[in-house]
């Protein structure tokens, strides 16, 4: 198993601001690996920045599977269980009918986190469940002045956070939205290897009534003994400061 030496996410924005460019870069690698994973029939439900570790070259790595089930890859993959974290659940699992679209519930963890990489603090943080769903019906969410984002940037993540679920994006759709591509970032590397490895070390799922109770396969991947992860080039500064200084409490600006 591949060891994340720079912890999770959650602490890691705790002491640290983030650029776009830095941003851009871990949300295309989330981006990048529910696009597999939705692909191949399976969902998160538990998506948040705790559940997210950091390899020891900055790049991303989602963990957490506690939750995760196998769903048709039709048009309608249904769910009835709620499960997750309340700060990251989209309004549909807090208040909706049964079953739920639980790939579109990932897209709104991913919202919520991307909310959360942008401001360093989550969009809706109201402890009752009433009072969270009305926020988020209400799209009463706002970026913090001072992180001085790009409009694009956050048109982006309002897209995510879109509480009308036939109205929220699609990870095909923000893959192509103006925001990620002026990056002209490709796929990153260690991504598009495990891609390859995973495509070349097993066949893809038969989702079945069956296989949803007791799924009939499994992964098989010696390659993850060792770490496939290549530097992000975006966080070499950070790492080669971190190795001399601790890095310093954020405060944040009101």
């Amino acid at each position: 198993m591949e060891y994340a030496e720079n912890g999770d996410m959650f602490k890691y924005l705790q002491k640290m601001e983030l650029t776009e460019a830095q941003i851009r870069s871990w949300l295309l690698q989330i981006l990048c690996a529910f696009s597999y994973m939705h692909g191949v029939g399976v969902v998160h439900r538990d998506l948040k920045c705790e559940n997210i570790l950091l390899t020891s070259r900055y790049n991303l790595r989602i963990a957490d599977f506690g939750f995760a089930r196998f769903v048709d890859r039709g048009r309608n993959p249904g769910a009835d269980t709620v499960c997750g974290t309340m700060t990251y659940s989209a309004p549909e699992l807090l208040y909706g009918e049964r079953p739920y679209n639980p790939v579109a519930v990932d897209v709104w963890a991913i919202g919520v986190v991307l909310f959360i990489m942008c401001n360093n603090v989550p969009p809706f943080r109201k402890s009752h469940k009433k009072e969270m769903h009305r926020k988020q019906m209400d799209k009463h969410f706002a970026f913090r002045r001072s992180s001085g984002r790009s409009r694009t940037l956050i048109d982006l993540t309002n897209t995510f956070l879109e509480p009308n679920v036939l109205k929220r994006t699609k990870i095909k759709t923000a893959l192509q939205h103006p925001w990620i591509k002026e990056g002209n970032i490709k796929m990153p590397a260690d991504v598009a290897i495990a891609n390859e490895t995973i495509t070349a070390s097993i066949s893809e799922p038969i989702i079945t009534e069956t296989s949803l109770r007791v799924p009939e396969f499994h992964y098989q991947l010696p390659e993850y003994e060792k770490s496939i992860s290549t530097d992000n080039e975006l966080f070499t500064a950070v790492v080669e400061e971190i190795e001399v200084f601790e890095p310093k409490t954020l405060k944040l600006k009101k």
